[in-house]
């Protein structure tokens, strides 16, 4: 998103839009898609030498759940985007895209789970549990006397 410089209101100006997906630059990333747009809702305003943008960005993404592997749709949204850029001489735009970028890319859960409630995989089949219980048969308890030879020892 490209902001000229000369347009900017004394008040502010109001940007509202939208960036294509391809500026998040996922397109080879795993376990992540862009499903729309990033949309963002902003207000620049020129400040003693320089340009201060505040306001919204968001993009709806589909994550892969990190328990069963589903993809699941979430909205990842900064609302306190808040930006400060030192003007150089004779500069004439703005361009504010790759922190767009970022403010949303910075939302990324380090270990997204599509639900609370969900169940994950079967260790042993990978079968995903949320869709029903697998056929495996049920895992041995150990023998309670396993650790008895422990037991004596002094530590």
């Amino acid at each position: 998103m490209i902001i000229e410089i000369s347009k900017i209101l004394r008040e502010g100006s109001r940007y509202v839009g939208e960036e294509p997906p391809s500026v998040l630059g996922l397109e080879e990333e795993q376990g992540i898609r862009s499903v729309e747009s990033l949309h963002y809702d902003l207000v620049a305003r020129v400040v003693s030498g320089g340009v201060v943008v505040r306001g919204h960005v968001e993009a709806r993404m589909e994550l892969q759940c990190g328990r069963c592997a589903e993809f699941f749709s979430t909205l990842l949204a900064d609302s306190d985007f808040l930006r400060d850029y030192p003007l150089r001489e004779g500069q004439q735009e703005l361009d504010v895209t790759e922190d767009l970028r970022e403010a949303v890319l910075l939302r990324l859960p380090p270990h997204p789970v599509c639900g609370e409630e969900c169940r994950g995989l079967c260790p042993r089949c990978g079968k995903n549990l949320n869709e029903g219980p697998c056929t495996c048969p049920p895992e041995e308890e150990p023998p309670s006397d396993v650790w008895r030879a422990l037991d004596g020892v002094n530590l």
